[in-house]
């Protein structure tokens, strides 16, 4: 993880430290700044090592400058790199702007070409890193987060669109072409569930072995985070478990603490594997909300149902599951953990918030009851924007105010197209079906149907 800026507009006296101060939490490890007054541009870029080294960025390569932010898991099938990014430009100079086609990861993306008067931008399928861009005038833009494009005078920020690669002419920014990264394919065939829980498996393996770094998740007793915490134990991977337990607020449902109780026991069993039981309490959330307000910037994310009149806006700080996070973080941070496992993206792509038509939230789509032609609600809204863009958001953020990495295992997109290509009967059979159908496999202990999270 790291954050980046770029800016055709020159900082004319703004302090760096405060242009940088939200960008600069999550790169802890180094920071890189260059100011080109002479071509009229600047970096900023702050490094979260997640290998150990220090690679330091902007990539060049004559007048290719690469600026990127994430985790590129297939970067090895390209050549004998040490680090994911440098196979970017190496790519970019052999497929053109196509190569983000051949990516499987997480990842924000900046290209800027000056002998063809081009800049990239490009996001992985559910733009899991934040990007901001800016097309001021004739200036051009582009931050992990707003702020220093505000500061800078930038009118008209805009957040890059998840799937996408856009192509800018840099001289004068004005768009040249935009297209779909990742085209997934809506044929329901599959009768079985073997090829989704390979996919998971993968997933799993692939987020947590490339990285020397302690591994964390927050363990509920609902089904995203217990599906990653059993896959953790099978494959014998180092792990520690925080469960946020009681509830300072009375409009919160209480954890099954039978269920809770029963997945401790199962990492206790486990020589790698730890748990920890934080306590909800009044002064603890006010404490981590101001946390979140001093160390975020203010982000405002609309929740919303395409079938319904539902919309809510909200301010990230009053999401109470920030702080939470947040109290996750800090412990983890305690003990030098700094690779969290989110279980963010199945309650919007494996349920919709629903099972058999009937709404888990106001926000559900269509109640997770899938059609026999998913062509008709495919995309649906939360699949890449509503709570899947909100939540990101809130994830991101947050686990970046603590110098986190926070990856996804369940937006994998291998994950997600065995899901799609799985008959409509088995993705209705049960709520969260894969899921169900993998806690039974494994014997790992679950209350069907109970939705849980912070």
């Amino acid at each position: 993880m790291c954050s980046i800026l770029f800016s055709t507009k020159q900082p004319n006296g703004i302090n760096i430290d405060n242009l940088n101060y939200y960008n600069q939490f999550r790169g802890p490890d180094d920071t890189c700044v260059h100011i080109d007054e002479t071509n009229g541009f600047m970096f900023i870029h702050n490094l979260l090592s997640m290998t150990g080294k220090i690679t330091q960025q902007p990539f060049i390569d004559g007048n290719i400058i690469c600026l990127y932010n994430g985790e590129i898991y297939n970067y090895k099938d390209f050549g004998n790199y040490e680090s994911d990014g440098l196979c970017l430009i190496d790519l970019y100079k052999e497929y053109g702007v196509d190569f983000v086609k051949k990516l499987d990861g997480e990842f924000a993306i900046l290209i800027l070409d000056f002998e063809k008067d081009l800049a990239l931008i490009a996001t992985d399928p559910f733009k899991t890193k934040p990007l901001f861009y800016s097309t001021h005038n004739s200036d051009f833009g582009c931050s992990t987060y707003s702020t220093p494009l505000n500061m800078l005078g930038y009118n008209n920020i805009q957040k890059a669109k998840p799937n996408t690669a856009s192509i800018y002419k840099l001289s004068d920014a004005t768009l040249i072409n935009e297209f779909t990264i990742c085209e997934f394919d809506l044929n329901q065939h599959k009768t079985s569930f073997n090829d989704w829980n390979k996919a998971f498996e993968e997933s799993i393996i692939k987020r947590t072995s490339n990285s020397p770094q302690k591994i964390f998740i927050g363990l509920s007793s609902g089904y995203d985070s217990g599906a990653i915490c059993c896959e953790l134990l099978k494959h014998n991977i180092s792990f520690k478990a925080y469960s946020v337990l009681g509830a300072c607020d009375p409009r919160i449902i209480h954890e099954n603490t039978a269920i809770i109780d029963s997945r401790h026991d199962l990492i206790s069993k486990s020589k790698k594997a730890s748990y920890e039981r934080l306590w909800k309490k009044t002064e603890l959330y006010n404490a981590h909300r101001d946390l979140v307000q001093r160390g975020t910037e203010e982000f405002i994310y609309t929740i919303e149902s395409s079938s319904s009149n539902y919309k809510e806006r909200r301010k990230l700080i009053d999401d109470r599951a920030s702080a939470w996070l947040s109290l996750v973080c800090t412990h983890a941070k305690k003990e030098n953990r700094k690779l969290y496992l989110s279980g963010l993206g199945a309650d919007e792509i494996l349920s919709d918030y629903g099972f058999n038509g009937v709404k888990k939230t106001q926000h559900s789509n269509f109640g997770g009851l899938f059609p026999q032609d998913l062509s008709t609600i495919f995309p649906w809204n939360s699949f890449y924007y509503s709570t899947m863009e909100s939540y990101l958001a809130k994830e991101e953020y947050v686990s970046g105010m603590h110098g986190v990495e926070t990856r996804y295992p369940f937006l994998d997109k291998k994950v997600v197209q065995e899901f799609l290509w799985l008959d409509h009967n088995l993705k209705n059979s049960q709520y969260k079906s894969v899921i169900d159908n993998y806690f039974v496999e494994n014997n790992y202990p679950f209350n069907r149907g109970e939705k849980k999270g912070f």
